[in-house]
């Protein structure tokens, strides 16, 4: 397969997911109440992912011509079902350690798994973006998060 038509494929889908995903958040049930006074209904933050997600299909997409004619390397089964064990145990583990704890650990054994040998790296990127992404949502957004049994009042 060629990596353009692999492109076109995989951005056709996207569209067609996100699409399904807009118009949900379209729906009157997601219109009628606001968000803690902040005076954003409840489709704000899904649609400015969704606004995201539709940018990264644009350039998908016109990758494709870019990369028209170039032969797609051979998948690597193993390291896909490794990540999708890895993220189901991530999802497991959610519910059982809290977001945070879970994401930490997720982050850190994704880098590992995938071949980031650099401790340094994954020690800063495994421990401050999980951080920094609980603090985001609880904090700033107060979107709350399944919460570590240990530390219930954080």
């Amino acid at each position: 397969m060629r990596k353009g038509v692999r492109d076109i494929i995989f951005g056709t889908c996207m569209l067609a997911v996100g699409g399904l995903l807009w118009w949900e958040t379209s729906k009157p049930r997601y219109q009628a109440d606001k968000v803690q006074d902040y005076g954003f209904d409840p489709a704000f933050f899904p649609r400015v992912l969704l606004g995201l997600w539709f940018l990264l299909t644009i350039v998908i997409l016109a990758r494709s011509v870019v990369v028209w004619s170039q032969e797609v390397e051979p998948q690597n089964w193993g390291r896909l079902a490794g990540s999708v064990v890895l993220s189901a145990a991530y999802i497991w583990l959610m519910d059982g350690i809290g977001f945070l704890f879970a994401s930490v650990a997720f982050a850190i054994a994704i880098m590992v798994f995938l071949g980031l040998r650099r401790p340094m790296w994954i020690g800063l990127v495994g421990v401050l973006f999980p951080l920094l992404t609980w603090y985001c949502f609880v904090f700033l957004l107060q979107i709350p998060l399944p919460t570590s049994p240990w530390f219930v009042r954080l």
